[in-house]
Order: C-alpha cells, then structure tokens, then sequence
C-alpha cells in the first residue's frame, strides 16, 4: 500500500499569539509541523497534527495542534483546552523553574 505524504504548515499566527503572551525565560518550545498522509488508490486519509513540545528544567508539555480550531490537546491528561487555558499553564511552567 502506498501513501503520500504532505506537509501541513505550522501557524504563524499562533506563534505570534504565543510570543506575545508568554514569556519564554526559563522555557524551550519547539514547533513540529503536522501532516497529512493519504493512501494512495482510496479516500482515505489520516491527519497527524501540529504538536508543540513546551520544556523548562523539570517539566515537559506536549500539546497537538489541529488546523482549523483554537482548541489544543493535551494527550497526557486527555484533555482539550482553550488558547488562554494553555497560556496559563505555560506561565506557570515558566515560574515553577
């Protein structure tokens, strides 16, 4: 079976909103863009999301991003949450370093 894979473009936006609202002192944030993987011959298609990995000395978040939503995952906890929710816990993760 064969498959094609294309790249999603990680969100400008939603690194800017990021810059300007968490201060990245003691945190390390790295952006991996999504994909979408098609199977060729079908109508299939699998979308992998964007995924952003927040570090500080103790602590590792790792959120997904899906395009079209203002709503990011949380697999750990499995939970969905707001922007402004994930902002808040980013601060917090700058301040407990």
């Amino acid at each position: 079976m064969k498959t094609t894979i294309e790249n999603l473009e990680f969100p400008c936006d939603f690194k800017e909103k990021l810059k300007r609202k968490v201060s990245f002192k003691n945190l390390s944030i790295n952006y991996i863009q999504g994909h979408i993987i098609k199977i060729n011959k079908t109508n299939l298609c699998i979308t992998e999301p964007h995924k952003i990995i927040a570090k500080n000395n103790t602590l590792t978040l790792v959120a997904y991003l899906y395009d079209n939503t203002d709503n990011i995952y949380l697999p750990n906890s499995n939970a969905i949450i707001t922007f402004t929710k994930f902002i808040n816990i980013l601060n917090n993760m700058n301040k407990n370093d």
